[in-house]
């Protein structure tokens, strides 16, 4: 190989290392963070935790302690002892 060609490669990887230092980090850098975006409702319910407000079902009434129960709590409070007094009895 002659010097020339040498001196040539040699030139072409430094200039792109130095493009690599330079635009690596500028690359990551912009890079923008996704924001979380929450529903104020949860598409399902959670088996044991009747305040949770559910996407598919009908929006809840004012609650009343005695009165009855919406459907959100009853499905929720399925197959746990004393959950549904609990959320009918006392107010949160």
């Amino acid at each position: 190989m002659s010097i020339s060609k040498q001196r040539f490669i040699r030139a072409a990887g430094t200039t792109a290392a130095a493009f690599a230092l330079i635009a690596g980090p500028s690359a990551v850098l912009s890079q923008t963070v996704p924001t979380a975006q929450a529903q104020p409702c949860v598409n399902g319910v959670v088996p044991g935790n009747p305040y949770v407000v559910n996407c598919n079902l009908p929006q809840r009434t004012p609650k009343v302690r005695g009165a009855a129960p919406d459907a959100g709590a009853i499905i929720a409070c399925r197959h746990w002892p004393g959950c549904l007094s609990w959320y009918v009895n006392n107010p949160h």
